[in-house]
């Protein structure tokens, strides 16, 4: 039997926690998704999810397509467009693209630790174009910014949230390099740790090395930068003092 999904904030507004829940359940799953299912999926009555289907209809959030299935309807691209203009997603991007001129072959990245989400807000490419990141969700375990955000929180948490993320999206990576449990990628990472910076090397890719250092926002969720080196132009010790360096831009920029 599916055991009931408790959307967060159910306990304050049921009606709207589960309107928020299935809108993301429905963007997050990239398919139909029937009233039985999403029923099914959260313990409640198929008559409670139908009302919840028609309020996100009427409301132009979602629909049904010829199949009878519900899908994302185009209001939830409104709603996306909305976040560009975030001070997280529009401050960096002026320094970024001053980094970017003097080091144009790194991958520079910030990020957001959400729940036990690392939600990548911008990227750039090779090349100097900065952009949304068009994969905002990634496992922490492989995740440098995220990894180095874990170590500011009681080890409790941290590993809890290591193991929400492998829950959502697995383990990968080579497990000669990548370590088998949360407790070890977490000591593997602390072990990593020096002057306020994470660097990770050979995490990803064998040839690449990663760094990531928080950064100080007015956000209440921990923000972090990461760069990232694929060509050899940069050892450790370089990528840590650039690191602090773009903190130290990032911040200013931040509190203009």
């Amino acid at each position: 039997m599916t055991t009931p999904v408790t959307p967060p904030g159910a306990e304050t507004n049921q009606a709207l926690a589960r309107g928020l829940y299935v809108l993301r359940r429905l963007v997050e799953s990239g398919r139909p998704m029937s009233a039985t299912e999403l029923a099914r999926e959260l313990g409640l009555h198929q008559s409670s999810i139908s009302r919840v289907m028609s309020t996100l209809g009427e409301a132009g959030f979602v629909r049904k397509n010829e199949q009878g299935g519900f899908v994302p309807d185009y209001g939830v691209i409104t709603l996306a467009a909305e976040t560009t203009r975030l001070p997280l997603l529009t401050k960096p991007v002026a320094v970024f693209n001053a980094l970017l001129e003097e080091y144009p072959r790194l991958t520079l990245a910030t990020s957001m630790l959400w729940r036990s989400e690392m939600l990548y807000l911008l990227r750039s490419n090779v090349g100097g174009l900065t952009h949304l990141y068009d994969n905002v969700r990634y496992p922490l375990h492989r995740s440098s910014p995220g990894l180095r955000l874990l170590l500011d929180l009681p080890e409790e948490q941290a590993l809890a949230m290591l193991a929400d993320s492998r829950r959502a999206h697995g383990w990968t990576g080579d497990p000669a390099v990548i370590p088998a449990t949360e407790a070890e990628v977490l000591a593997a990472a602390r072990a990593n740790l020096e002057h306020d910076v994470l660097i990770l090397q050979g995490w990803a890719d064998p040839q690449q090395i990663s760094g990531a250092i928080p950064v100080r926002t007015s956000e209440p969720h921990p923000v972090a930068m990461a760069i990232v080196v694929t060509d050899g132009s940069m050892d450790a010790d370089e990528l840590r003092l650039l690191l602090h360096r773009a903190r130290r831009e990032l911040e200013a920029a931040f509190r203009d």
